[in-house]
């Protein structure tokens, strides 16, 4: 019965009338004012926090821009080295081939020997 009475008077045990469409007491409205201000300080809060976003990007570019200058020196300096090398591997022969190859065949024995040991 008590159930009934609620749902007649607007679902909420009071009166019929008193509350509004969204579910809130029509009759304890909020100051038009204090929305504004509330309204106003997100907006400003909002401000912020994309200038924030702003300053943080640029600076990220800036960043991205000095690393990628950083690669691009990088980048030439290791092809000089790499035409070095390609120079000096023409005048050495195989000795380095049978050295590197020698290398690995150790690498993969004591691989093999401590994988086994386990």
């Amino acid at each position: 019965m008590e159930n009934r009475q609620r749902n007649q008077a607007g679902g909420r045990g009071g009166p019929a009338g008193l509350y509004d469409a969204y579910g809130g007491d029509a009759a304890v409205e909020e100051d038009p004012n204090s929305k504004d201000v509330r309204l106003k300080s997100k907006v400003a809060m909002l401000r912020e926090v994309s200038i924030s976003i702003g300053d943080e990007i640029r600076d990220q570019n800036q960043f991205l821009a000095t690393m990628g200058q950083d690669m691009e020196g990088l980048g030439g300096r290791l092809g000089a080295t790499m035409k070095r090398f390609y120079a000096m591997w023409a005048r050495q022969g195989c000795g380095p081939l049978l050295y590197l190859l020698l290398f690995t065949i150790c690498v993969f024995v004591f691989l093999y020997l401590y994988l086994k040991s386990q």
